[in-house]
Protein backbone atom coordinates (compact mmCIF):
# COMPACT_ATOMS: atom_id res chain seq x y z
CA UNK A 1 0.00 0.00 0.00
CA UNK A 2 1.33 3.44 -0.71
CA UNK A 3 0.03 6.86 0.29
CA UNK A 4 1.25 10.16 -1.60
CA UNK A 5 -0.42 13.87 -1.36
CA UNK A 6 -0.27 15.70 -4.62
CA UNK A 7 -0.43 19.67 -4.84
CA UNK A 8 -3.13 21.24 -6.04
CA UNK A 9 -2.77 22.76 -9.37
CA UNK A 10 -5.60 25.67 -10.70
CA UNK A 11 -7.61 23.05 -13.31
CA UNK A 12 -11.02 23.55 -11.66
CA UNK A 13 -12.41 25.43 -14.27
CA UNK A 14 -13.98 22.39 -15.53
CA UNK A 15 -15.19 21.34 -12.01
CA UNK A 16 -16.94 24.76 -11.67
CA UNK A 17 -18.79 24.62 -14.64
CA UNK A 18 -20.44 21.23 -14.12
CA UNK A 19 -21.29 22.70 -10.45
CA UNK A 20 -23.08 26.13 -11.02
CA UNK A 21 -26.51 23.99 -11.98
CA UNK A 22 -26.07 23.66 -7.79
CA UNK A 23 -26.11 27.16 -7.20
CA UNK A 24 -29.19 29.22 -5.91
CA UNK A 25 -31.05 31.05 -8.28
CA UNK A 26 -29.95 34.60 -8.13
CA UNK A 27 -32.00 37.95 -9.02
CA UNK A 28 -29.61 40.71 -11.08
CA UNK A 29 -28.84 43.18 -8.88
CA UNK A 30 -29.38 47.31 -9.47
CA UNK A 31 -26.29 48.96 -9.67
CA UNK A 32 -24.62 50.24 -6.35
CA UNK A 33 -23.36 53.50 -5.82
CA UNK A 34 -20.53 52.33 -4.35
CA UNK A 35 -18.27 49.16 -3.82
CA UNK A 36 -19.56 46.67 -1.12
CA UNK A 37 -16.55 46.19 1.55
CA UNK A 38 -16.42 42.51 0.99
CA UNK A 39 -15.43 43.54 -2.40
CA UNK A 40 -12.28 46.18 -1.00
CA UNK A 41 -12.05 44.09 2.20
CA UNK A 42 -12.20 40.17 1.66
CA UNK A 43 -14.60 38.80 4.12
CA UNK A 44 -12.88 35.93 6.43
CA UNK A 45 -15.45 33.78 8.40
CA UNK A 46 -13.77 30.40 10.05
CA UNK A 47 -17.07 29.02 9.78
CA UNK A 48 -17.52 29.22 5.85
CA UNK A 49 -14.95 28.88 2.46
CA UNK A 50 -15.81 31.65 0.59
CA UNK A 51 -15.32 33.01 -2.92
CA UNK A 52 -15.33 36.29 -4.44
CA UNK A 53 -15.34 36.78 -8.17
CA UNK A 54 -15.55 39.24 -10.89
CA UNK A 55 -15.72 39.84 -14.65
CA UNK A 56 -15.93 43.44 -16.29
CA UNK A 57 -15.99 42.99 -20.15
CA UNK A 58 -18.31 45.79 -21.01
CA UNK A 59 -20.88 43.14 -21.41
CA UNK A 60 -23.79 43.28 -18.63
CA UNK A 61 -24.80 39.56 -19.23
CA UNK A 62 -21.32 37.86 -20.19
CA UNK A 63 -19.85 40.13 -16.98
CA UNK A 64 -22.86 38.21 -14.61
CA UNK A 65 -21.99 34.63 -15.74
CA UNK A 66 -18.51 35.07 -15.60
CA UNK A 67 -18.56 36.62 -12.22
CA UNK A 68 -20.83 34.19 -11.45
CA UNK A 69 -18.17 31.15 -12.23
CA UNK A 70 -15.41 33.13 -10.73
CA UNK A 71 -16.83 33.45 -7.57
CA UNK A 72 -17.26 29.43 -7.46
CA UNK A 73 -14.06 28.96 -8.93
CA UNK A 74 -11.94 30.94 -6.15
CA UNK A 75 -14.38 28.91 -3.39
CA UNK A 76 -13.92 25.65 -5.08
CA UNK A 77 -9.86 26.18 -4.89
CA UNK A 78 -10.37 26.93 -1.41
CA UNK A 79 -12.33 23.87 -0.67
CA UNK A 80 -9.45 21.88 -2.72
CA UNK A 81 -6.76 23.14 -0.91
CA UNK A 82 -8.36 22.04 2.59
CA UNK A 83 -8.85 18.75 0.81
CA UNK A 84 -5.37 17.95 -0.30
CA UNK A 85 -4.39 18.79 3.42
CA UNK A 86 -6.85 16.63 5.15
CA UNK A 87 -7.22 13.63 2.79
CA UNK A 88 -4.80 10.77 2.20
CA UNK A 89 -4.92 10.19 -1.84
CA UNK A 90 -4.28 6.18 -2.15
CA UNK A 91 -2.33 5.30 -5.26
CA UNK A 92 -1.20 2.12 -6.52
CA UNK A 93 0.90 1.09 -9.36
CA UNK A 94 -0.91 1.30 -12.30
CA UNK A 95 2.28 1.00 -14.30
CA UNK A 96 0.76 4.06 -16.05
CA UNK A 97 2.02 7.02 -13.73
CA UNK A 98 -1.70 7.74 -13.32
CA UNK A 99 -1.14 8.88 -9.76
CA UNK A 100 -1.98 12.89 -10.15
CA UNK A 101 -5.00 12.32 -12.29
CA UNK A 102 -6.33 10.23 -9.74
CA UNK A 103 -6.06 12.10 -7.24
CA UNK A 104 -7.71 15.18 -9.28
CA UNK A 105 -10.65 13.11 -9.86
CA UNK A 106 -11.50 12.60 -6.28
CA UNK A 107 -10.82 15.83 -5.43
CA UNK A 108 -13.17 16.84 -8.13
CA UNK A 109 -15.87 15.04 -7.02
CA UNK A 110 -15.39 16.23 -3.52
CA UNK A 111 -15.77 19.95 -4.61
CA UNK A 112 -18.93 19.08 -6.81
CA UNK A 113 -20.79 17.54 -4.10
CA UNK A 114 -19.84 19.97 -1.66
CA UNK A 115 -21.00 23.02 -4.18
CA UNK A 116 -24.80 22.08 -3.65
CA UNK A 117 -24.87 23.59 -0.48
CA UNK A 118 -23.09 27.03 -1.64
CA UNK A 119 -24.86 30.11 -0.92
CA UNK A 120 -24.61 33.47 -2.94
CA UNK A 121 -24.11 36.23 -0.47
CA UNK A 122 -23.96 39.05 -2.44
CA UNK A 123 -23.79 40.31 -5.73
CA UNK A 124 -23.25 43.88 -7.24
CA UNK A 125 -22.78 45.67 -10.54
CA UNK A 126 -21.49 49.01 -11.85
CA UNK A 127 -21.04 49.71 -15.63
CA UNK A 128 -17.40 51.03 -14.00
CA UNK A 129 -16.18 47.86 -12.58
CA UNK A 130 -18.60 45.12 -14.06
CA UNK A 131 -19.95 41.93 -11.46
CA UNK A 132 -18.98 40.69 -8.51
CA UNK A 133 -20.15 37.82 -6.81
CA UNK A 134 -19.84 36.67 -3.11
CA UNK A 135 -20.63 33.22 -2.16
CA UNK A 136 -20.04 30.82 0.81
CA UNK A 137 -20.22 27.69 1.62
CA UNK A 138 -20.46 26.27 5.41
CA UNK A 139 -17.76 23.97 6.65
CA UNK A 140 -19.82 22.17 9.08
CA UNK A 141 -22.43 21.18 6.23
CA UNK A 142 -19.54 20.11 3.85
CA UNK A 143 -18.05 18.16 7.11
CA UNK A 144 -21.79 16.59 7.32
CA UNK A 145 -22.37 15.62 3.93
CA UNK A 146 -18.76 13.68 3.93
CA UNK A 147 -19.62 12.01 7.15
CA UNK A 148 -22.78 11.01 5.90
CA UNK A 149 -21.41 9.62 3.04
CA UNK A 150 -18.86 7.93 4.22
CA UNK A 151 -21.22 6.08 7.20
CA UNK A 152 -23.29 4.63 3.99
CA UNK A 153 -19.75 3.14 2.32
CA UNK A 154 -18.64 1.71 5.54
CA UNK A 155 -22.55 0.13 6.02
CA UNK A 156 -22.53 -1.31 2.46
CA UNK A 157 -19.27 -2.67 2.73
CA UNK A 158 -19.58 -4.41 5.87
CA UNK A 159 -22.88 -6.04 5.01
CA UNK A 160 -21.28 -7.24 2.29
CA UNK A 161 -18.14 -9.13 3.99
CA UNK A 162 -19.02 -9.56 7.61
CA UNK A 163 -21.02 -12.49 6.72
CA UNK A 164 -18.40 -14.47 4.22
CA UNK A 165 -15.46 -13.35 6.79
CA UNK A 166 -14.24 -15.68 9.39
CA UNK A 167 -17.70 -17.68 8.38
CA UNK A 168 -16.14 -21.60 8.34
CA UNK A 169 -19.03 -22.63 6.14
CA UNK A 170 -17.58 -20.47 3.17
CA UNK A 171 -14.82 -21.90 1.00
CA UNK A 172 -11.77 -19.94 0.37
CA UNK A 173 -12.95 -19.39 -3.51
CA UNK A 174 -16.43 -17.72 -1.98
CA UNK A 175 -14.39 -15.27 -0.06
CA UNK A 176 -11.64 -13.77 -1.91
CA UNK A 177 -14.58 -12.08 -4.46
CA UNK A 178 -16.36 -10.82 -1.41
CA UNK A 179 -13.70 -8.93 -0.04
CA UNK A 180 -12.11 -8.20 -3.90
CA UNK A 181 -16.14 -6.41 -4.36
CA UNK A 182 -15.64 -4.50 -1.05
CA UNK A 183 -12.23 -3.32 -1.51
CA UNK A 184 -13.36 -1.58 -5.00
CA UNK A 185 -16.34 0.20 -3.05
CA UNK A 186 -13.68 1.84 -1.15
CA UNK A 187 -10.72 1.77 -3.61
CA UNK A 188 -13.10 3.73 -5.89
CA UNK A 189 -15.05 6.48 -3.53
CA UNK A 190 -13.89 9.53 -3.15
CA UNK A 191 -13.19 8.53 0.59
CA UNK A 192 -10.47 6.04 -0.41
CA UNK A 193 -8.45 6.32 2.89
CA UNK A 194 -10.51 8.24 5.38
CA UNK A 195 -12.93 5.80 6.46
CA UNK A 196 -12.34 4.99 9.84
CA UNK A 197 -13.88 1.59 11.45
CA UNK A 198 -13.87 -1.69 12.72
CA UNK A 199 -13.35 -4.70 11.39
CA UNK A 200 -12.92 -8.48 12.77
CA UNK A 201 -11.98 -6.98 16.05
CA UNK A 202 -9.02 -4.66 14.92
CA UNK A 203 -9.35 -0.74 14.27
CA UNK A 204 -8.25 0.89 11.44
CA UNK A 205 -8.79 2.45 8.17
CA UNK A 206 -11.65 0.60 6.55
CA UNK A 207 -9.27 -0.29 2.98
CA UNK A 208 -6.43 -1.36 4.94
CA UNK A 209 -9.00 -3.71 7.05
CA UNK A 210 -9.72 -5.16 3.93
CA UNK A 211 -6.13 -5.44 2.38
CA UNK A 212 -5.36 -7.72 5.74
CA UNK A 213 -8.21 -10.03 5.79
CA UNK A 214 -7.46 -10.47 1.76
CA UNK A 215 -3.80 -11.12 2.33
CA UNK A 216 -4.93 -13.55 5.14
CA UNK A 217 -7.21 -15.82 3.18
CA UNK A 218 -4.71 -15.59 0.12
CA UNK A 219 -1.58 -15.62 1.74
CA UNK A 220 -2.67 -18.61 3.81
CA UNK A 221 -3.03 -20.73 0.09
CA UNK A 222 -0.66 -23.07 -0.89
CA UNK A 223 -0.11 -25.23 -3.49
CA UNK A 224 1.57 -28.71 -2.98
CA UNK A 225 2.42 -31.55 -5.90
CA UNK A 226 2.62 -35.18 -5.92
CA UNK A 227 5.32 -34.99 -7.91
CA UNK A 228 8.34 -32.71 -8.38
CA UNK A 229 9.29 -34.55 -11.33
CA UNK A 230 7.10 -35.79 -13.84
CA UNK A 231 8.84 -38.30 -17.11
CA UNK A 232 6.85 -38.96 -19.61
CA UNK A 233 6.65 -39.27 -23.96
CA UNK A 234 6.43 -37.23 -25.92
CA UNK A 235 2.41 -37.15 -27.01
CA UNK A 236 1.21 -38.90 -24.27
CA UNK A 237 -0.95 -37.49 -21.39
CA UNK A 238 0.45 -36.32 -17.87
CA UNK A 239 -1.15 -37.77 -14.58
CA UNK A 240 -1.46 -34.47 -12.06
CA UNK A 241 -1.76 -34.72 -8.94
CA UNK A 242 -1.95 -31.28 -7.26
CA UNK A 243 -3.93 -30.00 -4.00
CA UNK A 244 -4.82 -26.62 -2.48
CA UNK A 245 -4.26 -26.42 1.00
CA UNK A 246 -5.38 -22.97 3.48
CA UNK A 247 -4.07 -22.43 6.76
CA UNK A 248 -7.57 -20.56 8.11
CA UNK A 249 -10.53 -22.75 8.73
CA UNK A 250 -12.11 -22.84 5.69
CA UNK A 251 -11.75 -25.32 2.41
CA UNK A 252 -10.37 -23.63 -0.50
CA UNK A 253 -13.14 -24.33 -2.57
CA UNK A 254 -12.90 -24.78 -6.86
CA UNK A 255 -9.56 -22.67 -7.56
CA UNK A 256 -8.48 -22.64 -10.90
CA UNK A 257 -4.89 -23.01 -11.28
CA UNK A 258 -2.95 -21.83 -14.48
CA UNK A 259 0.25 -24.21 -15.80
CA UNK A 260 2.54 -21.41 -17.08
CA UNK A 261 5.98 -22.17 -19.02
CA UNK A 262 8.14 -20.62 -15.83
CA UNK A 263 9.93 -18.26 -17.84
CA UNK A 264 6.82 -17.41 -20.22
CA UNK A 265 3.71 -15.85 -19.24
CA UNK A 266 1.30 -18.09 -21.88
CA UNK A 267 -1.13 -20.87 -19.99
CA UNK A 268 -0.17 -24.17 -20.97
CA UNK A 269 -3.36 -25.26 -19.41
CA UNK A 270 -5.67 -24.40 -17.23
CA UNK A 271 -7.24 -26.69 -14.20
CA UNK A 272 -10.26 -26.19 -11.52
CA UNK A 273 -10.02 -28.20 -8.35
CA UNK A 274 -12.75 -30.05 -6.17
CA UNK A 275 -14.36 -28.30 -3.33
CA UNK A 276 -11.60 -29.85 -1.14
CA UNK A 277 -8.78 -27.96 -3.31
CA UNK A 278 -7.80 -31.21 -5.04
CA UNK A 279 -6.95 -32.43 -8.63
CA UNK A 280 -5.95 -35.51 -10.72
CA UNK A 281 -6.21 -36.00 -14.13
CA UNK A 282 -4.57 -36.81 -16.97
CA UNK A 283 -3.99 -33.62 -18.95
CA UNK A 284 -2.47 -32.79 -22.91
CA UNK A 285 1.05 -30.96 -22.67
CA UNK A 286 1.94 -31.27 -26.52
CA UNK A 287 2.56 -27.91 -26.92
CA UNK A 288 5.84 -28.31 -24.89
CA UNK A 289 9.24 -29.20 -26.50
CA UNK A 290 11.11 -32.63 -25.48
CA UNK A 291 13.89 -31.78 -23.09
CA UNK A 292 13.55 -30.39 -19.60
CA UNK A 293 9.98 -27.71 -18.73
CA UNK A 294 10.33 -25.81 -15.68
CA UNK A 295 6.65 -25.45 -14.97
CA UNK A 296 5.10 -22.83 -12.46
CA UNK A 297 1.64 -24.32 -11.23
CA UNK A 298 -0.21 -20.96 -10.28
CA UNK A 299 -3.81 -19.45 -8.73
CA UNK A 300 -5.67 -17.67 -10.90
CA UNK A 301 -6.65 -14.44 -9.34
CA UNK A 302 -8.81 -13.08 -12.64
CA UNK A 303 -11.18 -15.24 -12.02
CA UNK A 304 -12.00 -14.55 -8.41
CA UNK A 305 -12.39 -10.11 -9.24
CA UNK A 306 -8.66 -9.05 -9.07
CA UNK A 307 -8.35 -8.72 -12.76
CA UNK A 308 -7.17 -4.98 -13.22
CA UNK A 309 -7.86 -4.25 -9.80
CA UNK A 310 -4.66 -1.73 -8.31
CA UNK A 311 -4.23 -4.19 -5.26
CA UNK A 312 -0.81 -6.21 -4.47
CA UNK A 313 -1.50 -9.80 -4.14
CA UNK A 314 0.83 -12.79 -3.67
CA UNK A 315 -1.62 -16.03 -5.28
CA UNK A 316 0.36 -19.47 -4.20
CA UNK A 317 2.31 -21.07 -6.64
CA UNK A 318 4.73 -24.51 -7.03
CA UNK A 319 7.33 -25.17 -9.19
CA UNK A 320 7.72 -28.68 -10.82
CA UNK A 321 9.75 -30.12 -14.16
CA UNK A 322 8.45 -31.98 -16.75
CA UNK A 323 10.94 -34.21 -18.35
CA UNK A 324 9.26 -34.95 -21.74
CA UNK A 325 11.04 -37.72 -23.80
CA UNK A 326 11.41 -39.05 -27.03
CA UNK A 327 9.29 -41.96 -28.49
CA UNK A 328 11.23 -44.97 -28.36
CA UNK A 329 11.07 -46.38 -32.05
CA UNK A 330 11.85 -49.25 -34.31
CA UNK A 331 13.27 -48.35 -37.60
CA UNK A 332 12.79 -51.22 -40.60
CA UNK A 333 14.69 -50.18 -43.67
CA UNK A 334 13.82 -51.95 -46.77
CA UNK A 335 14.90 -51.56 -50.16
CA UNK A 336 13.40 -52.26 -53.55
CA UNK A 337 13.36 -51.32 -57.72
CA UNK A 338 16.62 -51.56 -59.51
CA UNK A 339 18.71 -52.35 -56.66
CA UNK A 340 21.85 -54.65 -59.00
CA UNK A 341 24.93 -52.75 -57.76
CA UNK A 342 23.65 -52.19 -54.23
CA UNK A 343 25.99 -52.43 -51.32
CA UNK A 344 26.72 -50.04 -47.73
CA UNK A 345 23.00 -50.37 -46.00
CA UNK A 346 24.30 -50.15 -42.74
CA UNK A 347 25.33 -46.23 -43.41
CA UNK A 348 21.97 -45.80 -45.14
CA UNK A 349 20.50 -47.07 -41.68
CA UNK A 350 22.64 -44.69 -39.59
CA UNK A 351 21.58 -41.68 -41.66
CA UNK A 352 17.98 -41.92 -41.71
CA UNK A 353 18.06 -42.51 -37.79
CA UNK A 354 20.33 -39.33 -37.58
CA UNK A 355 17.61 -37.59 -39.54
CA UNK A 356 14.32 -39.12 -37.39
CA UNK A 357 15.70 -38.09 -34.29
CA UNK A 358 16.31 -34.88 -35.20
CA UNK A 359 12.88 -34.35 -37.10
CA UNK A 360 10.97 -36.30 -34.82
CA UNK A 361 10.02 -36.95 -31.48
CA UNK A 362 11.27 -39.84 -31.34
CA UNK A 363 14.28 -41.96 -30.35
CA UNK A 364 15.56 -44.97 -32.86
CA UNK A 365 15.41 -48.06 -30.24
CA UNK A 366 15.12 -51.92 -32.03
CA UNK A 367 15.95 -53.91 -29.09
CA UNK A 368 12.99 -55.16 -27.68
CA UNK A 369 9.18 -54.64 -28.66
CA UNK A 370 8.27 -51.02 -28.98
CA UNK A 371 4.38 -49.89 -29.88
CA UNK A 372 5.88 -47.84 -32.80
CA UNK A 373 7.24 -48.63 -35.89
CA UNK A 374 8.75 -46.97 -38.95
CA UNK A 375 9.11 -48.30 -42.14
CA UNK A 376 11.50 -46.44 -44.59
CA UNK A 377 11.54 -47.71 -48.35
CA UNK A 378 13.81 -46.82 -50.96
CA UNK A 379 12.73 -46.99 -54.26
CA UNK A 380 15.49 -46.88 -56.98
CA UNK A 381 14.88 -46.38 -60.54
CA UNK A 382 18.10 -46.72 -62.87
CA UNK A 383 17.89 -44.25 -66.11
CA UNK A 384 19.31 -45.37 -69.70
CA UNK A 385 23.09 -45.33 -70.82
CA UNK A 386 24.59 -42.20 -71.62
CA UNK A 387 27.27 -41.07 -74.45
CA UNK A 388 28.83 -39.68 -71.23
CA UNK A 389 29.60 -42.61 -69.45
CA UNK A 390 28.25 -41.60 -65.93
CA UNK A 391 25.73 -44.00 -64.30
CA UNK A 392 22.54 -41.55 -63.56
CA UNK A 393 20.03 -43.01 -61.30
CA UNK A 394 16.82 -41.82 -59.35
CA UNK A 395 15.42 -42.35 -55.85
CA UNK A 396 12.73 -41.84 -53.99
CA UNK A 397 11.35 -42.67 -50.21
CA UNK A 398 8.18 -44.12 -49.12
CA UNK A 399 7.46 -43.81 -45.78
CA UNK A 400 5.08 -45.47 -43.11
CA UNK A 401 4.45 -45.34 -39.68
CA UNK A 402 2.81 -48.43 -37.62
CA UNK A 403 1.53 -47.91 -34.09
CA UNK A 404 0.60 -51.60 -32.82
CA UNK A 405 0.94 -52.73 -35.90
CA UNK A 406 -1.52 -50.22 -37.71
CA UNK A 407 -0.68 -47.55 -40.56
CA UNK A 408 -1.14 -44.18 -38.96
CA UNK A 409 0.86 -41.97 -41.70
CA UNK A 410 2.37 -42.79 -44.82
CA UNK A 411 4.18 -40.23 -46.68
CA UNK A 412 6.50 -40.74 -50.11
CA UNK A 413 9.23 -38.07 -50.87
CA UNK A 414 10.20 -36.17 -54.33
CA UNK A 415 12.17 -38.45 -56.50
CA UNK A 416 15.70 -37.12 -56.78
CA UNK A 417 18.64 -37.82 -59.42
CA UNK A 418 22.28 -38.73 -58.27
CA UNK A 419 25.12 -39.18 -61.32
CA UNK A 420 28.83 -40.56 -60.77
CA UNK A 421 31.33 -42.79 -62.37
CA UNK A 422 29.61 -45.74 -61.26
CA UNK A 423 26.10 -46.64 -59.36
CA UNK A 424 27.57 -46.10 -55.58
CA UNK A 425 28.86 -42.84 -56.34
CA UNK A 426 25.28 -41.72 -58.15
CA UNK A 427 23.35 -43.43 -54.88
CA UNK A 428 25.80 -41.80 -52.50
CA UNK A 429 25.05 -38.18 -54.03
CA UNK A 430 21.01 -38.98 -54.83
CA UNK A 431 20.79 -39.95 -50.96
CA UNK A 432 22.74 -36.75 -49.97
CA UNK A 433 19.98 -34.87 -51.97
CA UNK A 434 17.29 -37.33 -50.31
CA UNK A 435 18.10 -36.74 -46.88
CA UNK A 436 18.82 -33.08 -46.50
CA UNK A 437 15.30 -32.38 -48.48
CA UNK A 438 13.64 -34.85 -45.95
CA UNK A 439 15.16 -33.02 -43.12
CA UNK A 440 13.74 -29.40 -44.33
CA UNK A 441 10.21 -30.94 -45.18
CA UNK A 442 7.78 -29.15 -43.04
CA UNK A 443 4.82 -31.34 -44.06
CA UNK A 444 6.76 -34.53 -43.19
CA UNK A 445 7.94 -33.55 -39.60
CA UNK A 446 4.27 -31.77 -38.72
CA UNK A 447 2.13 -34.64 -40.18
CA UNK A 448 4.29 -37.12 -38.45
CA UNK A 449 4.72 -35.63 -35.43
CA UNK A 450 1.03 -35.67 -35.39
CA UNK A 451 0.72 -39.37 -35.72
CA UNK A 452 2.92 -40.16 -32.44
CA UNK A 453 0.38 -37.84 -30.38
CA UNK A 454 -2.45 -39.71 -31.35
CA UNK A 455 -3.91 -41.42 -28.54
Amino acid sequence: MYRKNFKLKNRLAAVVTAAVSFCLLITSCATAPSKPNWITDYPADNAYYIGIGSSNNGNEAEDNEIARKRALTNLASEISAVIMSEVNIRTTDDNLGNYESRAMEEITQLVEQNLKAVETMDAWYSPESGYWYYMRLNKAEWLRIQQREMADIERRVKNLVEPVIGNKNRTIADILPVLIDGWSIVAESTYTGMIETQLMGEKGALIDLLEKQIGLYMGGLTISLAEAEISVEAGRPVDLFFKVESTMDNEPGQLQIDLIERNGSEILISCTTSGNGSYSDSIDLSGLEIGKNYVTAVLNTDILGYKDKAIQLNPPKKDFLIDLQKIKTKLEISYSGDLDEFENAASTFGSVKAILSDTLPVEIDNSGSRAFLIGFNLNYRNAPPNDYGFTIIYVKANISIMRNSNNVYTYETEEVKGAGLNWTQANSKALDKLFEALSFDSDFSEESFNAFTID
